[in-house]
């Protein structure tokens, strides 16, 4: 039973977001005032609220002043134009074509409350226009300032803790998830059949922390390192898709070996050549691993430890073995087991070139804590060297 509560207050809670009861809020109050203050329709506070009801603190607060300036041009115009000329479809159309040329060249993003506002006024009663118009103007006043003030004071969603908190831990399972695939791909002489691992939490961990960088991107400031934060999701979504086409080559992989017409050899084990370059591979994983943590340490921390990449000697190394196992085989078969390993060094070479820009971008930040707190930060946490692990 009370497992049965908490799983409808959590469902209760998804569909009824802090945006959704914060509208619901705004229009009852708005409808409240207009009531006690004898000025009328309502309803016109109403929509009001709804089109000025912002996602983020933020937003609301750079918006605030230019739906107010908006709204007093629409206002104004509306007003001038119904005393002057009256007012029709044909005018109203006209008139609502002059306010989007005028937010346009003002830069103005929010003119959809100015229309509103210039359908409401002109659509007035012309034996009463400006009685009516003045109404019908606080009214639009009315459900502005609400909006504005709930936007404001009531629970105002702060998106950007939330991102970084997420957007950090997708790089770290994300590039777990990479750096897992390439152990596959080692082991996978020795297994007999393979099922792929699924990157599907981790896809929906990159669409979840995307959509949040769309409401948090309005709260960064210059400070912030827009730039890096961009570079990071680019960076998740190179890990899952690279990470997951590993996956797949070396499900191809075991069932071409364990075919019945792959070569005799294929059951004798591998080349002590070729052995010795999946070996390779594996240093380079942990070089991977090692860059990976001080990119997830830089996060937060100045890194106590020299960078270390897959660099030119590491390449070296890689060629020379690669070349002292193609001495000894040849055939399409054995092409494809090249092709294969030129895959994985592709990927690794993308691995270290992306995260190593990440990590330049990363330390240029201004709030590091200094080299010692880094160390310290090391010594309590003995087995991690780049973050937390699950």
């Amino acid at each position: 039973m009370r497992e049965g509560g908490f799983s409808l207050f959590s469902k209760l809670k998804t569909w009824f977001g802090p945006r959704i009861l914060k509208t619901g809020l705004g229009v009852t109050i708005a409808i409240l005032i207009c009531q006690i203050a004898s000025v009328g329709p309502a309803s016109f506070a109403a929509i009001t609220v709804v089109i000025n009801m912002q996602p983020s603190v933020s937003k609301a607060l750079s918006n605030a002043w230019e739906q107010i300036a908006v709204n007093i041009v629409a206002v104004v115009l509306a007003i001038a134009v119904g005393l002057t000329v009256g007012s029709n479809p044909y005018i109203i159309g006209l008139v609502v074509i002059l306010m989007i040329a005028a937010s346009n060249r003002m830069g103005w993003h929010g003119v959809n409350l100015g229309i509103v506002s210039i359908i409401f006024i002109l659509d007035a009663p012309p034996d009463q226009f400006l009685e009516h118009a003045i109404s019908r103007a606080l009214c639009i006043f009315i459900g502005l300032v609400v909006a504005l003030t709930i936007n404001r004071v009531l629970a105002p969603p702060r998106y950007k803790k939330n991102f970084r908190k997420k957007l950090y831990a997708l790089v770290y399972d994300s590039s777990e998830f990479f750096l897992d695939s390439l152990k596959h791909y080692v082991d996978s002489t020795s297994f007999n059949s393979y099922e792929k691992v699924k990157p599907t939490l981790l896809e929906k961990q990159l669409e979840e922390v995307t959509e949040l960088y769309e409401h948090a991107r309005e709260e960064f400031s210059s400070k912030d390192k827009m730039q890096l934060m961009e570079r990071l999701l680019e960076l998740c979504r190179g890990f899952i898709e690279r990470g997951e086409n590993i996956e797949e080559m070396t499900r191809q992989r075991v069932k071409r070996r364990q075919a019945p017409d792959s070569p005799p050899q294929m059951g004798q084990g591998i080349s002590k050549e070729f052995q010795n370059l999946l070996d390779y591979i594996l240093v380079g994983k942990g070089i991977l691993g090692a860059l990976r943590d001080s990119l997830y340490l830089s996060f937060t921390y100045v890194p106590a430890t020299p960078l270390q990449t897959l660099d030119q000697d590491f390449w070296n190394e890689f060629d020379l073995r690669m070349d002292q196992w193609q001495k000894h085989f040849s055939g399409v078969y054995f092409l494809r087991a090249t092709m294969e390993v030129a895959v994985v060094a592709t990927e690794m070479r993308w691995a270290s070139k992306r995260m190593r820009s990440s990590y330049e971008l990363s330390i240029k930040k201004n709030d590091l804590q200094p080299l010692e707190e880094s160390k310290q930060f090391l010594q309590e946490n003995p087995g991690v060297s780049g973050g937390p692990k699950e």
